[in-house]
Order: C-alpha cells, then sequence, then structure tokens
C-alpha cells in the first residue's frame, strides 16, 4: 500500500496494552514530527484509533508480515515504521533509575522526554447504557458489579495465584458486591462467580458501567486506566527487566487526573491485600456511579 508523503504509518505490535499506547503518543508524534499519523496493527485492536484523534486511520496488518522486519530508522512520510522494540533493546533498561517502560517508547518515537500521553475517549452515554444491559442480561446488577481481569499474557503474574484471587472474590461477595470476571475460559474459577468475555472494543464501556475494577497489571489495565470509576492494580512482586514491575510500569507515570490504587501481592500476603482491595472497592462504590460523560 502507498503512503502518502505527509503521513507516518506505526506499526503497532504486542498487545493491547503496547497498541494503547503507542495510539496514545500519534497526539505528540504528529506534533514532533509534523506528520499526520496512521496506525497498523491487529485487526481487533482497530477500535483504539477511534480513542484518539490524532490516530487518523487504522490499516490492518497482514499476518504474514513481521513487523520487526521493517528497516525504517526514524519516523518519515510515507514510511511505515515498527513501534515497538527491535532486539528489545530498550526494554532492557526499563526499571533501572526510574526508567519506565513508556521511556522507552519515547525514546523509540523519538519523542522528548516530558512527551505526554493524550487521554483517551471515554465511553459514550448510549455505549455505557449498552454495558449495563448487557450486565443485567447476565444477572448482573450494574450498581454492585466489581469488573475483575486476573489474566495478563505478556507481563508476569508469579506469586499472585488462584488462593489470592479466591480470597478477593469470597471478600467482595461478603461485602455486598459481585465480582465479574473477564477471563479466557479455561482460567479456573470458583462456584458462583460469574464470568463476561467480551470484545476488547467493549471493556472500556463495561468497566465505565461497574461500580470498580480490578486487574492484574496487564494491557487490560492500560485500556481501562484514565476511567474514573474506583480501581486496583495488582502487582506481583517480581523482577521485570531491570527493576521491579511496579517500577517499570506503574501507573503513576501516566499523567492520569486519578491514577489506579496499585498494590503488590505476594504469597504470604495474598488474604490480607484481598481484603484491602475490598475495603477501596466497597469504599468507592459506596459513592455511587460515575457518569463518565457529565461527572457524578
Amino acid at each position: 500500500m502507498l503512503v502518502p508523503p505527509d503521513v507516518g504509518v506505526l506499526v503497532a505490535d504486542y498487545g493491547v496494552g503496547d497498541h494503547y499506547i503507542v495510539a496514545a503518543f500519534a497526539e505528540e508524534v504528529r506534533r514532533h514530527h509534523g506528520l499526520r499519523v496512521w496506525l497498523a496493527g491487529k485487526a481487533r485492536l482497530a477500535f483504539l484509533s477511534d480513542l484518539f484523534p490524532a490516530a487518523e486511520r487504522y490499516l490492518t496488518w497482514p499476518e504474514n508480515l513481521v513487523p520487526a522486519q521493517l528497516v525504517a530508522k526514524q519516523i518519515q512520510g510515507g514510511t511505515f515504521f515498527h513501534a515497538h522494540f527491535p532486539g528489545l533493546e530498550l526494554m532492557r533498561a526499563v526499571g533501572y533509575n526510574r526508567f519506565h517502560f513508556l521511556d522507552a517508547y519515547r525514546c523509540r518515537l523519538g519523542l522528548r522526554p516530558e512527551a505526554a500521553l493524550s487521554q483517551a475517549r471515554r465511553p459514550r452515554s448510549d455505549e455505557i447504557e449498552a454495558a449495563r444491559t448487557t450486565l443485567r442480561a447476565h444477572g448482573f446488577d450494574p450498581a454492585e458489579s466489581v469488573l475483575v481481569c486476573p489474566e495478563a499474557r505478556t507481563t508476569p503474574t508469579d506469586g499472585v495465584g488462584p488462593e489470592f484471587w479466591a480470597a478477593l472474590y469470597a471478600g467482595l461477595a461478603a461485602a455486598g458486591l459481585r465480582p465479574v470476571v473477564n477471563a479466557s475460559p479455561n482460567c479456573g474459577l470458583p462456584d458462583g462467580v460469574g464470568r463476561l468475555s467480551p470484545e476488547l472494543s467493549e471493556l472500556r464501556a463495561l468497566a465505565g458501567a461497574c461500580a470498580g475494577v480490578c486487574s492484574i497489571r496487564s494491557g487490560f489495565s492500560d485500556l481501562v486506566c484514565d476511567l474514573p470509576m474506583p480501581g486496583v492494580v495488582i502487582y506481583p512482586q517480581v523482577r521485570y527487566w531491570a527493576g521491579t514491575l511496579l517500577e517499570g510500569t506503574t501507573f503513576d507515570r501516566y499523567g492520569l487526573a486519578a491514577a489506579p490504587t496499585e498494590i503488590v501481592v505476594t504469597p504470604g500476603v495474598a488474604a490480607v491485600r484481598a481484603g484491602e482491595i475490598v475495603d477501596i472497592l466497597t469504599q468507592g462504590a459506596a459513592h455511587g456511579a460515575v457518569d463518565l460523560a457529565a461527572g457524578r
């Protein structure tokens, strides 16, 4: 495909979190490089260009082409640029001396150190209402539902095991909240815990329709990080490149108006941490639903 000379195409790789970050930096790329920006990547992630207006168009990247084989050394008009890290060389610094995952993307995209992520478009009222209808159709009361995501595909989850999730689900139920688990079919769930498997494009609205969100650190947590309902992100105490997972990927560095609460879980304190998370989500739910378009 021919790319117009005033357009740079950022080819995203890996999962939803990486795509989200590339899309959120599209405005900075446009401003810094003086180019219009298109994205290319997996078809199921095309909805991300709708969340960030600076990403004007989304192209489905052919499955038989490996983005890492692109040879462009910098972003230029009329070219495709691999927006991830060839050889993962930049990833090796993540966590060292406050070098964050976002800093690696800033380096890769040729952006200034202070370049900021754009805020994603929030779910519209009709999208939220459709999500509430879905919840009710599956037997969930949106006002009592907490969307839980216990799985991650590329970030480690070591030490956050079934006993932690069982304690969390039981604690939420005891507090009058009902966990709605977004997980693959092979993720085992205790009896009575409900599962939903919506399309990725529906997850922001589903999160916005719930009383709170709790997720392991994952691409899902990137996708919903800026939404204003009570949110908790769980980190295992693990090494991640040159630091810990929390040091390298904390949402405190995302420039959010209200970052989600971040809690480190280890096997020895799993039950205690589950109780703390239940308290956070219970207190948040007590304040009522958030109108994403117009405040409370």
